[in-house]
């Protein structure tokens, strides 16, 4: 009886791990797109209202959600204090924030690179930059879709037999 019970809490546990680990999956899909927000609203502001970037930035982080609500502050605070240039102060911030994205390195590197040029070019350089990064997020979103309910299906069909395998191993 009391195998059977350990059994049972075995595999409860497997099968909540593999819906963490699809949550995961899907929380990664939800930030790409949220990015992809991020740079259309930073489009909005330098084509439409020619905002200064750190009014842009406290804006656009009002109508974000988290992690780039957060991060978006913080970039604004920090624009304050910044004696370096804007590329080098967004990449450090992204690197310092890493832990906040679920992003893969590919996806770290051009939020890295997106930041490179604010404040620099003119209006309608910075512009074609960001439609630049706006067609790449569009990519790795309908990448990551095509992959995502087979990334979720293997995550929880592994975590199952993985705490069949430890049942198994404990009989």
């Amino acid at each position: 009886m009391l195998k059977l019970a350990g059994g049972a809490l075995v595999i409860v546990a497997a099968l909540f791990y593999g819906w963490k680990l699809s949550m995961e999956q899907q929380e990664h899909m939800e930030q790409l797109i949220s990015m992809k927000e991020m740079f259309l609203m930073m489009a909005g502001e330098i084509s439409y209202t020619k905002t200064p970037l750190r009014e842009a930035f406290l804006r656009i982080a009002e109508q974000n959600k988290e992690p780039f609500a957060g991060f978006l502050k913080q970039a604004a605070e920090g624009l304050r204090e910044n004696q370096e240039s804007m590329g080098v102060f967004w990449r450090k911030l992204v690197e310092q924030e890493e832990e906040r994205f679920l992003f893969s390195r590919e996806e770290k590197e051009l939020l890295k690179r997106a930041g490179e040029n604010f404040g620099y070019l003119d209006g309608q350089m910075q512009l074609k930059n960001l439609e630049l990064y706006i067609g790449q997020a569009e990519v790795m979103i309908e990448q990551f879709q095509k992959e995502l309910k087979e990334k979720q299906k293997l995550a929880q069909t592994l975590s199952v037999m993985c705490g069949l395998f430890v049942i198994i191993l404990l009989l």
